[in-house]
């Protein structure tokens, strides 16, 4: 899964199938096979792991609206870097197999954007039932937040894939953040 993961962040190829993957990989087909039930369950498992990974800092507890900024700033500098390197590489297979294999585009969706959208929708729901922020709807804030983030992933994949950055510009990821928890501030946290 390492190999896998390594091999779709490298920008050297652009890897657009399967096959590919695992041929620059070093593995071949039975050696996936001996690990995983089939295939597409290796592109599933790291999926998985890099959503993991991205919602890693979601397990804060919100208390003030400073320890929802520090959270959605760690949150945001991982999700942009998956965003310009692994995920690009992934979504690439996913859009150029998911012609014919309609089931691995679902199970990669469900196992890596949907998770992280579940849990960032988590987090904002628990901050706004204490009162940290007013969220009136969860999970429309968190389709938001993650598509301000997702700007290295467009870039890479429809506007100039050799220009995709990997490191995330800090004050750019500052700025989204306190643009998004100011349009959301709680009267309550606000202060006087």
């Amino acid at each position: 899964m390492l190999a896998i993961s390594a091999t779709l962040a490298h920008r050297r190829g652009a890897h657009a199938d399967l096959n590919s993957v695992l041929k620059n990989c070093g593995y071949s087909k039975q050696d996936i096979l001996s690990a995983f039930e089939n295939i597409d369950d290796a592109f599933v498992a790291v999926a998985e792991r890099k959503a993991s990974l991205i919602s890693e800092p979601l397990a804060a507890r919100p208390a003030t609206v400073a320890d929802v900024r520090d959270t959605l700033i760690a949150f945001g500098r991982i999700a942009w870097k998956e965003y310009s390197t692994t995920l690009v590489g992934l979504l690439r297979v996913v859009m150029s197999e998911g012609t014919r294999n309609v089931p691995l585009r679902k199970r990669v969706y469900e196992a890596g954007p949907e998770a992280v959208t579940l849990r960032l929708r988590e987090f904002l729901s628990e901050a706004n039932e204490k009162g940290v922020l007013s969220i009136s709807n969860a999970h429309l804030a968190a389709e938001q937040l993650i598509g301000r983030l997702r700007e290295p992933l467009y870039q890479a994949l429809m506007l100039n894939p050799a220009a995709s950055r990997e490191e995330a510009p800090a004050d750019s990821i500052k700025a989204t953040i306190d643009k998004f928890i100011h349009g959301c501030a709680s009267p309550s946290s606000a202060g006087p």
